[in-house]
C-alpha cells in the first residue's frame, strides 16, 4: 500500500472560514500548552512524555479551555504528536551538535493549519467537482476533484494567504497508483549535476534552468515588508492597540508574494522531478551538503532560490513510487575536475571555469555535463546510457508540455536557454 496526499483549494464561506480560524487557534494553544508544560516538567526533574501530556490537557479543557469543543477533537489532540516530533528531532540532532529545541508558535495573519482523522471528513463526489464534509459545517467545495481512491486516513486544512488547501491523505495500491502515473518503460540511466547556472544538467547533453522567482522578485518584497513594517500593530498582547486595516492589507500582500515565489518554485521542482523520474530507471547525483554550502554568505541566496535540498528530497520518494533507483556519488568524489574523457584530474579548477579543458587529452567540454557523465561512470561503472530518439523526443515532449526551460550542450559553447516550446527537436536528433 502506497501512502498518497493530494493537497486541492476549497472555497469555503463565511462561517467554514471563522470555524478554520477557530480550530487554527486551538491547535496553536494545545501545542504551546504542551510545550511549557514539557520545559515546566523539566526544570522540576520530571520526564515528559506527549501521551501524558494530551491526557492532563484533556482533564482541563472542560473547565479551563471550553471553546476547544467547538472544533474537531483532532484539532487539539495532532499538535501533541507534532510536539514529540520535534523533541525527537531536537534529541537526534544533539548528538550531532546541533541545538534545534522547538519554539512556540505564534499567531500570524492569514497562516495556519490543523489536522481532522479520517473518521470526521467525507469525500462527497459530484458530477465536476468533489465536496469536503467536515462536522458541524455544510459541505464545502473543491476546486478539483480527489485524483487517488482509496481509504482517507485524514486530512490537513491549512491558510495562505486568503485562500484555504485541505491535503487528503490516502491508501492507495500500486496499481491505482500507475493508473494515474504511468511510467515509462526503459533501462536508461542519467547523470544528473545540480548548479545555481543550470539548475540540472543532464549526461544526455540538456541543461534545465530553474525560475529563480526569489531573485526576479527581490525588489517587490523588500517594499511590501518596509511598507509593512510602517503599519501601526500590536507589539505586546496587552497593550490596547489593535492591528489597524492598512497593517492587515499590507500583511495579505506580502502574505500573497510569498506565496507566489513558493508555489513557482515547488511547481518546478515537482515537474522536473516527476518527468526524470518517468523517464529514467537510474539516476545518479552528488551527495550535496546542503547546509554547508548555505554558510557561503555570496551563495547563500541563490541555493535558497533554487532549492536542490527540496528537489533531491522530491527525487528520492518519487523513486521509490515508480520503482526507480537512486546512485548517490560520495561527497568528495571530484565530478566536476575529472575529465570525463582520460580521467584526469584538474586540481586548481575553480567556480569561474564553467568550460572544462583537459590539459592532457585536449577535451573541452561544458562543465556542468562534465561532471553529470563523471556520476554515471563512477556509480555504474559504464559509459551513460544513449537515448533513442523516440525516448530524446518523448523527454524533451514532456519537458515542453510542462513549460520547462532548458537548453543543449555543445563542446567548450555555453547556449542561451530557451522555451522547448520554440526548440527544435529534429535539429538536436
Amino acid at each position: 500500500m502506497l501512502q498518497l496526499t493530494h493537497k486541492i483549494e476549497l472555497q469555503p464561506n463565511n462561517k467554514a472560514q471563522t470555524h478554520f480560524k477557530k480550530a487554527f487557534g486551538c491547535a496553536r494553544l494545545a501545542y504551546n500548552w504542551g510545550l511549557a508544560k514539557w520545559k515546566e516538567n523539566y526544570q522540576k526533574g520530571i520526564k515528559s512524555n506527549h501521551f501524558a501530556l494530551k491526557k492532563e490537557f484533556n482533564a482541563l479543557k472542560k473547565t479551563h479551555y471550553p471553546f476547544v469543543y467547538e472544533v474537531s477533537k483532532y484539532a487539539t489532540a495532532q499538535p501533541f504528536n507534532h510536539l514529540n516530533l520535534a523533541f525527537q528531532k531536537f534529541f537526534k540532532d544533539l548528538k550531532l551538535g546541533k541545538v534545534s529545541y522547538p519554539r512556540f508558535k505564534r499567531k500570524r495573519e492569514y497562516q495556519g493549519s490543523f489536522y481532522i482523522g479520517g473518521d470526521q471528513i467525507k469525500i462527497i463526489q459530484g458530477s465536476t467537482k468533489d465536496y469536503l464534509k467536515i462536522p458541524n459545517l455544510p459541505k464545502i467545495k473543491m476546486t478539483e476533484k480527489l485524483r487517488f481512491k482509496g481509504k482517507v486516513n485524514g486530512a490537513t486544512i491549512t491558510q495562505k494567504g486568503d485562500k484555504f488547501y485541505v491535503s487528503i491523505q490516502t491508501n492507495t495500491t500500486q496499481e491505482e497508483f500507475n493508473r494515474t502515473h504511468k511510467p515509462i518503460a526503459n533501462n536508461h540511466t542519467l547523470g544528473i549535476d545540480t548548479g545555481i547556472k543550470a539548475f540540472a544538467s543532464l549526461s544526455n547533453g540538456l541543461q534545465i534552468f530553474a525560475p529563480k522567482p526569489l531573485n526576479r522578485l527581490a525588489r517587490r518584497l523588500k517594499r511590501l515588508s518596509r511598507q509593512l513594517s510602517k503599519k501601526r500593530h500590536s507589539k505586546t498582547k496587552n497593550d490596547g492597540i489593535k492591528k489597524s486595516a492598512n497593517f492587515l492589507k499590507a500583511s495579505l500582500r506580502l502574505n500573497r508574494l510569498h506565496t507566489r515565489i513558493a508555489n513557482t518554485r515547488n511547481n518546478f521542482l515537482h515537474k522536473l522531478s516527476t518527468a526524470l523520474v518517468r523517464h529514467a530507471k537510474t539516476l545518479c547525483l552528488e551527495s550535496l551538503k546542503v547546509k554547508n554550502m548555505l554558510k557561503n554568505s555570496k551563495l547563500a541566496k541563490a541555493l535558497s532560490d533554487v532549492s536542490i535540498s527540496a528537489f533531491n528530497t522530491l527525487l528520492e520518494y518519487k523513486a521509490k513510487y515508480y520503482g526507480r533507483k537512486i546512485l548517490r556519488a560520495d561527497a568528495f568524489y571530484p565530478s566536476s575536475k575529472t575529465c570525463s574523457s582520460c580521467g584526469n584530474k584538474k586540481a586548481d579548477l575553480t567556480l569561474n571555469d564553467r568550460v572544462y579543458k583537459c590539459g592532457v587529452c585536449g577535451v573541452v567540454v561544458d562543465r556542468d555535463f562534465n561532471a553529470s557523465v563523471n556520476l554515471v561512470r563512477h556509480l555504474v561503472s559504464g559509459v551513460p546510457t544513449e537515448l533513442t530518439p523516440a525516448d530524446m523526443t518523448a523527454l524533451l515532449s514532456d519537458f515542453a508540455k510542462n513549460g520547462l526551460v532548458t537548453s543543449m550542450v555543445e563542446t567548450g559553447i555555453q547556449q542561451k536557454p530557451q522555451s522547448l516550446k520554440f526548440f527544435s527537436i529534429d535539429r538536436i536528433l
